[in-house]
């Protein structure tokens, strides 16, 4: 993974909230398993509190573990929506 992509995406995170995922190219060739993990990571963001920075790969670990995915799996979606 590309620590620089993820790291923009956390910066992306403190400066707003998402309302989730963006409907795209690469949100829509994960698997369903994978988009469930995503949408998670999504609702558990908008629920927190600030600063949300501090606690994203906790978010993301919660989500891959609560659908048995691989927290690479999601960081790398991340990554692929933030690079194309």
């Amino acid at each position: 993974m590309s620590n620089l992509s993820f790291q923009k995406f956390k910066r992306e995170i403190t400066e707003r909230k998402y309302g989730g995922p963006p409907k795209g190219v690469e949100y829509n060739k994960l698997s369903p398993t994978l988009k469930g993990a995503v949408n998670d990571v999504y609702s558990m963001i908008n629920k927190s509190s600030d600063p949300i920075i501090s606690k994203i790969e906790g978010i993301i670990k919660t989500a891959a573990k609560k659908h048995n995915v691989k927290v690479s799996a999601i960081e790398d979606y991340f990554d692929d929506e933030l690079i194309k």
